[in-house]
């Protein structure tokens, strides 16, 4: 079967069985939106070429940073290593959007140290990335391990369909809940929202592993494990 129409399938049986279920994207995307001030600046990065960022455009200045240069509908675009420092202006900023960033980085401390830095008093970061407690991105950091990471790169592409130049290398040095908040609390925030949610579309490339996906979510949810969602979400706030 096609992956995306097993998407499709699985996204519906989702429906179905958990009606009330909770939205990863949705949680990110309310918390930006929640925090970023009228007339403010906002940061998107490892921008590429998304752009998902575009509904602040209206009220705020959106500058994306990204190791290549970017393009695309927001007010500027900054091209930087986010582990080398980035090319900002201390106190210059009032939101930073991280989404599916950290679990590429071999020190994401650096990136959120400068973060800091960027950040105005009392500005926020808001991060999306994937938990490694979830059992595709444990079997994902396993292959990490165990494998070069082109070959890794190169077997995730063959299982899930994706284009190669959409597979990076993963390190996941900070993904779980107690390593998250253990990072952004040690790098100088204070951490007002962070929780897993579900992520049964990862390993949805035909119905058989969609169902299970499902089912375990169905599962998770009836035993209320509330750190075994495949997706993190945090919130922080520049202490």
């Amino acid at each position: 079967m096609n992956p995306e129409r097993a998407r499709e399938w699985t996204r519906s049986l989702y429906g179905r069985l958990l009606p009330e279920g909770r939205d990863g994207y949705l949680a990110y995307i309310h918390l930006l939106d929640e925090l970023c001030p009228d007339g403010g600046r906002v940061v998107d990065l490892g921008c590429g070429e998304e752009d998902y960022l575009s509904f602040l455009l209206p009220r705020a200045e959106v500058v994306g940073v990204d190791r290549k240069a970017g393009r695309g509908r927001y007010h500027a675009y900054l091209q930087a290593d986010l582990e080398d420092g980035l090319p900002l202006e201390r106190e210059s900023v009032d939101l930073a959007a991280c989404k599916f960033v950290l679990e590429h980085l071999r020190h994401p401390e650096r990136l959120l140290r400068t973060v800091r830095e960027v950040l105005r008093p009392g500005g926020c970061l808001v991060v999306m990335t994937p938990n490694v407690l979830y059992y595709p991105y444990a079997l994902n950091l396993l292959l990490s391990r165990l494998l070069p990471q082109r070959l890794r790169m190169g077997l995730v592409s063959r299982i899930t369909g994706r284009g190669r130049e959409d597979i990076f290398p993963v390190w996941y040095p900070c993904n779980t809940p107690r390593r998250l908040r253990s990072l952004l609390e040690g790098c100088g925030f204070r951490v007002l929202h962070l929780e897993a949610y579900p992520d049964y579309l990862v390993s949805a490339v035909c119905r058989p592993a969609g169902a299970a996906a499902v089912f375990y979510e169905w599962f998770v949810s009836r035993l209320g494990i509330d750190w075994a969602g495949g997706f993190l979400v945090a919130a922080a706030r520049r202490e």
